[in-house]
């Protein structure tokens, strides 16, 4: 039995927005590992995404342990976890 069109449709724009997604978090990712610690609003410059996106794609990546948030005087920044691991700060 040969499915109607509209599924197989619906389908496609389900992998495209999963693809977009996984791309989103890898992004931002990459954006961390290469240039180090960052606030979200430089994130969302360099993405010319919303804030509010790129904080919820952050906190994601935070609770997966991908990113680690670090406080910087008022500002909160975000860094690659491999930037906590090899780089320490001593006090």
């Amino acid at each position: 039995m040969e499915l109607p069109m509209y599924l197989d449709e619906d389908e496609e724009v389900e992998d495209e927005m999963e693809f977009l997604e996984k791309a989103r978090y890898e992004i931002i990712e990459y954006i961390l590992r290469k240039y180090g610690i960052l606030s979200s609003k430089d994130i969302a410059k360099i993405m010319n995404w919303k804030t509010k996106e790129v904080n919820l794609v952050l906190k994601d990546l935070e609770s997966w342990g991908r990113i680690k948030r670090t406080k910087m005087g008022r500002i909160m920044a975000w860094a690659h976890i491999e930037e906590h691991i090899h780089n320490p700060m001593f006090y």
